[in-house]
């Protein structure tokens, strides 16, 4: 399946904004938390997310799984019950799990339910679990609520005014509020998550004039990935499967020039030797 433009921006906001995405999951009282490490947050397969938080003056914290889905669909079913079984099983006791459905598509709804059996009918496995629908909670509420880690999550948000004038106070509210070495980035999640309710050139209009957002780390990262993954897709097309060293050696280039020569490379090379010749070692 194709990378999504709002993959990497929403584990962004949940491993460096994780308050925001606690408080539109209703945690109101969180005094402070941390992602968790390891392989059970690095694989695509894997939760979105991993959060140990701490609420009010409790000392032992709360597992958290954040699961993240663009549309309402069926196979979030299957993950939620992988999330929970997975983590189950890596800590010991069951966490517990937040899904956040960013944008309604069809009459499908996530329950936050889940059955399944086995063949014989001798065991069934039972999860359910906190769905939050973004375009159902109020953007007014969220932005007035004092947080800018919130911020991005409410451009999804219902809100009574046209969506340009809610892109706009996001904006203001992130240049105003925001930590510095924070700002470029939670400007460039924003803009993301705008894309899914506006046309890409009306939301690139509203924030062409942010300029320290062309320096965030995150977009140029995003960049690169959307570049890499057009030259994988060329050299399948060329040359029927990519190996392994050369998708690694591919995705350590983040340079947007090298990637743009890259495809020329791609698009004229005799084969995938001649190809990764011309990788950077």
């Amino acid at each position: 399946m194709p990378r999504q433009r709002y993959d990497p921006a929403s584990k962004w906001l949940l491993h460096h904004q994780g308050r925001g995405v606690l408080l539109v999951g209703g945690l109101t009282n969180v005094r402070r938390y941390q992602p968790m490490p390891g392989e059970i947050v690095q694989n695509r397969n894997y939760p979105d997310g991993l959060l140990q938080v701490f609420l009010g003056h409790e000392t032992k914290p709360h597992h958290v799984l954040i699961e993240v889905a663009t549309y309402p669909e069926k196979r979030a079913l299957k993950q939620a019950l992988n999330d929970l079984t997975l983590a189950y099983n890596m800590l010991g006791h069951l966490p517990d799990l937040l899904m956040f459905v960013l944008r309604p598509k069809g009459k499908y709804r996530i329950s936050g339910q889940h059955e399944i059996h086995g063949k014989l009918g001798l065991a069934r496995l039972t999860a359910s679990w906190t769905v939050k629908e973004l375009w159902t909670l109020s953007a007014e509420e969220h932005l007035t609520s004092g947080d800018v880690s919130v911020v991005p999550w409410t451009v999804l948000m219902q809100f009574a005014g046209p969506p340009e004038a809610l892109l706009e106070r996001c904006a203001d509210k992130i240049e105003r509020e925001a930590h510095p070495k924070d700002r470029a980035d939670l400007l460039a999640v924003t803009q993301v998550l705008a894309e899914l309710v506006l046309p890409i050139p009306a939301v690139l209009d509203l924030f062409k004039g942010k300029e320290s957002m062309i320096e965030s780390p995150l977009l140029q990262r995003m960049r690169a990935e959307t570049l890499q993954d057009a030259i994988l897709d060329l050299l399948k097309d060329r040359f029927g499967s990519v190996p392994q060293t050369v998708r690694t050696q591919l995705q350590a280039v983040l340079e947007e020039k090298r990637l743009k020569k890259l495809i020329i490379v791609g698009a004229k090379c005799r084969d995938l030797d001649a190809f990764r010749e011309a990788l950077p070692t």
